[in-house]
């Protein structure tokens, strides 16, 4: 048994037993250990940020980009407490902790079309709880997952996701499955702000090249499915709001791949200016090669890493 998969239960145990306050007591002496002792981390962040926020013509202090970076941290430890406290969520919570709002119309009017929805996200505010509480909600979702290469770690993941009612899709084999659900008229949802493959492809995301996932562009100019940027932030007393951009409809006949991408970075620009201290990202992602090499590392492990170096 792993050391990773010993401590993702002792971590379920100690969210889902404990109240949730207690918890994010706990997260928060962890977040502020952190902010001192991983300065690769914290610097990145705070780049990310000062990136971000200066695209936007918002110039901050580096007092205030710190004080920033830490609220990043300690919403990313929030956001492991709840990952395992809200495992299983009935109805009658989910409506209490969560405002909806409009989403359950879009979803439907979008599915009314028949071809399914490509439901982009990104690593910010709480994506699993997002795809969960409208999975609980009957909506047929379809995640694309990292799988891990301990079978029995990897087993526990997909468990957490199957167990909110949300079917995982393995990355690096997902073109089919998505093609195949999306052509069901059902839901698949991707994260849009990281690229786990090795392709050196980048778009212009807050002025700047990065790479960016170009999946979500494929699959809709292969379907013809709408792109639906969809966003769950954390927001006041801890509870969760919906956050919706314009669905991004493809034509084959006019859009290239490269448009469909540029569009996508717009509508992650838009929510992650917004919510900078909700985006969870702590490498930097302008550094095209290092991204690469981090990113299929983690898609496929090590000796992916040494092959494409």
């Amino acid at each position: 048994m792993s050391l990773k998969y010993r401590q993702l239960k002792l971590g379920e145990a100690i969210a889902r037993y404990l109240p949730r306050k207690v918890g994010y007591g706990i997260a928060r002496r962890f977040a502020d250990a952190y902010v001192l002792l991983d300065r690769r981390g914290r610097e990145a962040v705070i780049h990310n940020l000062q990136r971000i926020h200066q695209h936007n013509g918002t110039v901050l202090s580096q007092r205030a980009l710190r004080a920033l970076a830490r609220e990043n941290f300690l919403n990313f430890a929030k956001y492991l407490v709840d990952f395992f406290h809200f495992l299983h969520l009935d109805r009658e919570h989910a409506d209490r902790l969560i405002n909806f709002g409009i989403v359950p119309n879009v979803f439907d009017d979008l599915l009314a079309k028949g071809k399914g929805v490509i439901a982009l996200s990104a690593h910010i505010g709480n994506w699993e709880l997002g795809a969960g509480a409208l999975a609980q909600r009957g909506y047929p979702f379809n995640v694309v997952a990292l799988w891990q290469p301990d079978p029995k770690l990897n087993e526990l993941y997909q468990s957490y996701r199957s167990n909110r009612g949300v079917k995982p899709i393995q990355f690096g084999r997902a073109a089919r499955e998505c093609i195949a659900a999306l052509r069901r008229g059902e839901i698949v949802a991707v994260l849009g702000d990281r690229d786990y493959t090795g392709g050196r492809q980048t778009v212009q995301f807050f002025g700047q090249p990065a790479r960016l996932p170009d999946g979500p562009a494929k699959l809709a100019l292969t379907t013809g499915a709408p792109i639906l940027p969809v966003f769950m932030v954390r927001v006041e007393g801890d509870k969760f709001s919906y956050v919706l951009g314009e669905p991004i409809w493809a034509d084959k006949q006019r859009d290239s791949v490269a448009d469909i991408a540029g569009r996508i970075a717009g509508a992650l620009e838009k929510v992650i200016c917004a919510h900078s201290e909700q985006w969870y990202l702590f490498h930097d992602l302008w550094n095209v090669e290092d991204d690469r090499r981090m990113a299929t590392t983690a898609a496929f492990g090590e000796s992916s890493r040494q092959a494409n170096e």
